[in-house]
């Protein structure tokens, strides 16, 4: 027997919702020359992040394949852009697109200023004399392979051809524009972090830059002891992130949590959002922290700790790291006032005593989601490395 299907007369709330949510993201489209975007770039009107550029670059095969494409006139997607307040277009889909066309006439920028000098491209598929081909004149690329620069004719037709901007208005929701963000991208395979970096980016770029140096600090670097694929995926940088989530909450706000991505992006926002985050002050607590660690345990700082055997093993433990850097953190008044010796000897009982703690034990390892491990971490930590009565 075939199951009947039972439908409503009038989806009146999907209507609502589709009403609703449409007028929350403003569009407009708009075509230009490659040389009028160019223009636009080198008058600080659009803005390709450069710190976007080592998350989705391209292959000089891919490089080569989209001047290809110029050249016969093959159409290219659109690029998509975040209109901000100030008028500058922010590219939300379509940075190696644009990083590859300038790259290629002698123009992208790198993070410090200077030039992203371009490789000569290699054969494509239908035109096999592109290999060798760079823009501008020169002896030999180098690699100290020969050479061969377009035509001035061939420079003309390049930069006359044209590029589609789907434009994401200032008055669309900063949300949605993120949400947007996440969905064109979705194919680049980001991870939730390296996503979240384009987010901080589109934000407030010199907060994501103060992010990445917390990041990169030393003896964060040698207490987490993150692999090469970790690093390439920025999990020092949600690291860090983690960290100033979790210790600068309140037990409320980490009521209820059930997705930690969510919870993090959340936070990261209010971050940049808020006048009262004191970004010197948690530098230093942030360094004091991993500097007390690192002099203390090293990369052993969160690893597990056997009872039975007396000595750390294992791998990084995300759990310990929630554990212990909360408590040092909530209780960061007492400890710095310890010296180094007495105080090295103190943290490494008292992150023994975590791993010892009832309620760590009940609370960590795999499968515990969020909401049944973070908050008792929090709580954890700040009952463990109290120095009080």
């Amino acid at each position: 027997m075939s199951k009947q299907l039972a439908f409503k007369e009038e989806p009146v709330g999907l209507q609502e919702e589709i009403e609703k949510r449409s007028r929350e993201i403003h569009t407009d489209r708009y075509s230009m020359a490659i040389n009028e975007a160019l223009s636009m770039y080198e008058n600080s009107d659009l803005e390709i992040h450069p710190e976007f550029q080592r998350i989705f670059r391209w292959s000089i095969q891919q490089q080569s394949r989209l001047i290809e494409s110029v050249f016969l006139g093959i159409p290219i997607p659109p690029i998509f852009v975040a209109a901000r307040k100030d008028g500058v277009w922010d590219v939300v889909d379509g940075v190696q697109r644009l990083s590859t066309l300038f790259r290629f006439m002698g123009a992208l920028k790198k993070i410090d200023g200077t030039i992203d000098e371009p490789d000569p491209l290699i054969s494509g598929d239908y035109l096999k004399s592109l290999k060798g081909v760079i823009w501008n004149d020169s002896p030999e690329a180098s690699s100290g392979e020969m050479v061969t620069t377009l035509s001035e004719a061939q420079r003309r037709f390049f930069k006359r051809a044209r590029l589609d901007f789907q434009i994401v208005e200032h008055t669309s929701d900063e949300q949605a524009k993120f949400d947007l963000f996440q969905r064109l991208n979705s194919g680049a395979h980001l991870s939730e972090q390296e996503a979240r970096n384009c987010l901080a980016v589109m934000l407030d770029a010199t907060f994501f830059r103060w992010l990445q140096q917390l990041a990169i600090q030393p003896s964060f670097s040698q207490t987490v002891n993150l692999s090469e694929r970790q690093e390439e995926e920025s999990y020092g940088v949600e690291l860090a992130l983690r960290y100033l989530s979790i210790v600068t909450a309140e037990r409320s706000d980490l009521s209820g949590l059930s997705d930690v991505s969510e919870f993090l992006t959340s936070r990261m926002r209010n971050f940049i959002d808020s006048e009262d985050f004191d970004r010197v002050f948690e530098q230093k607590r942030f360094v004091d922290i991993f500097s007390w660690l690192n002099e203390a345990l090293g990369e052993s700082s969160f690893k597990r700790w056997d009872v039975t055997k007396s000595k750390y093993s294992g791998r990084f433990t995300v759990s310990a790291f929630e554990a212990v850097t909360a408590g040092l953190g909530l209780n960061y008044g007492q400890w710095k006032g310890l010296e180094s010796g007495p105080r090295s000897a103190l943290l490494r009982q008292r992150v023994q005593a975590v791993w010892k703690d009832e309620i760590f034990q009940k609370r960590t390892g795999a499968g515990k989601s969020a909401d049944l491990r973070i908050p008792y971490m929090f709580e954890v930590g700040q009952r463990v490395f109290s120095l009080g009565d």
